[in-house]
């Protein structure tokens, strides 16, 4: 006991020893791992009196101060220090205003957004849908060159009429073409009607050029007017209107009969009255059996049989012929009138690959909204030339319509720009005349019914 006592009093009156066991500052644990096992701590610890060990110890404590960057400090926090509530970032903009909405609110927010998203994909994929359709149709990259071309109408009748440009905002005019194609495969322009879109007066205009007249054709000399699609296609059959009637129409639409029949089919047929002394003809060109008829009446006809009714021959002069086909295609524009976009962007699909223009993609999407929008327009129906300017010749053994051109010219830019009486009176002669001719034509027919029969 004595010997303890002596050997604890020597260690406290070590001036080295009192000196470790004094704390100046809070000390800083630190703990680490020998590769013996052993653990250390620097302060209040207890070695073993081996003086390698008391090395070893001293030499990691001065290594663990020369590197405080990889040792962990764990300090206590004051005692008067309040914990901190988490740090947010201020809300802003959107995020901000749905979190003072309610439930109800954030779910209707969220079925708006979706409602939203839904007609975005729609419309993109319906843009992707209508560029297909577009891109069937038979581009012609051409516009008629009426600077080159020389006007045949007089200076006395150029000066009572003036020169318009079909593309404006209150008339637009497109030169409607019914192609047929020949057994040799000659294309010939069976039909020409201009569709007039007259916002001025609210007015759709459709104007007959019969296929007959003798007319002056740039560069090909005098031919029939159905003879310019042939040698120039659609920009000579421009050129000809101008230089014989001093009308600039600048666009053109060519159809053939396949794509007009899916037409009338896709509207669901057009209503038509048929007359006895049409019906011969009438059954000679519709295709199908089950399409003839037998008796005269009204029918709803199909693609096939407007199709035939359009093209009847024989039975009157071609004046009759044309009005056969503006009253067709006034029917068609009829029940078109009513069509939603869709309806004729999927109608517009079924033809798509028979049509041939030279309008751009934006000016048909332009075309088809206008022509929409005209479902409460007066329908107007005239015919160049009109009754008592023409004559019939026959040149070389071939039948033409020796049309007065100046006359003719005039009345065709009347009907087109004028004003409101103008036009009706020269649809109103039409339409008189048209019923002289009908009329006149239903007696020859029956003259020649009773002869057969006695």
């Amino acid at each position: 006991m004595g010997d303890e006592s002596k050997e604890s009093q020597k260690t406290e009156e070590n001036p080295e020893t009192k000196e470790k066991q004094e704390p100046k500052e809070p000390q800083e644990i630190y703990a680490f791992s020998t590769p013996t096992g052993i653990s250390l701590a620097a302060g209040d610890v207890r070695l073993e009196p081996l003086p390698e060990i008391s090395a070893l110890a001293d030499e990691i404590r001065q290594d663990a101060r020369k590197q405080p960057a990889v040792i962990h400090r764990r300090q206590p926090s004051p005692p008067s220090a309040e914990p901190k509530a988490p740090s947010q970032k201020p809300a802003h903009g959107f995020r901000k205003k749905m979190r003072k909405l309610s439930r109800g609110k954030k779910i209707a927010v969220a079925a708006v957004l979706t409602v939203f998203a839904g007609l975005l994909v729609f419309t993109v994929w319906h843009a992707i849908a209508v560029m297909n359709i577009f891109g069937a149709v038979n581009y012609v990259d051409s516009r008629p060159d009426f600077e080159k071309t020389e006007l045949l109408v007089s200076q006395s009748a150029m000066q009572q009429i003036q020169l318009h440009v079909s593309h404006t905002d209150e008339t637009k005019n497109i030169l409607l073409i019914g192609c047929d194609i020949d057994q040799y495969g000659i294309s010939r322009s069976d039909s020409m009607i201009i569709l007039s879109l007259d916002h001025t007066h609210q007015k759709i205009k459709m104007t007959s050029l019969m296929r007959d007249m003798r007319l002056q054709i740039p560069g090909k000399g005098k031919h029939k007017l159905n003879a310019a699609f042939t040698y120039g296609g659609g920009d000579l059959v421009l050129t000809t209107i101008y230089a014989n009637f001093g009308i600039r129409i600048d666009k053109y639409v060519c159809v053939d009969y396949a794509a007009f029949a899916a037409v009338v089919d896709y509207i669901g047929g057009v209503d038509v009255e048929i007359e006895e002394m049409e019906l011969e003809q009438f059954n000679k060109y519709v295709r199908g059996k089950n399409n003839q008829l037998t008796q005269a009446g009204t029918y709803a006809f199909n693609g096939q049989q407007a199709l035939s009714y359009c093209r009847i021959r024989k039975v009157g002069s071609d004046t009759a012929r044309t009005a056969r086909q503006r009253k067709v295609l006034g029917k068609i524009m009829t029940k078109c009138r009513g069509m939603s976009l869709v309806s004729a962007e999927n109608m517009l699909r079924i033809i798509a690959p028979s049509l041939t223009t030279n309008l751009t993609r934006a000016e048909i999407i332009q075309l088809m909204a206008e022509g929409l929008d005209c479902k409460d327009y007066d329908t107007l129906g005239a015919r160049i030339p009109v009754n008592g300017t023409w004559d019939d010749v026959i040149i070389d053994k071939i039948w033409y319509v020796k049309a007065d051109l100046n006359r003719n010219a005039r009345y065709l830019n009347e009907f087109i720009y004028g004003d409101d009486d103008a036009a009706l009176s020269i649809a109103s002669r039409v339409s008189e005349s048209d019923s002289r001719n009908q009329a006149l034509d239903r007696k020859n027919y029956e003259k020649k019914k009773a002869k057969a029969a006695s």
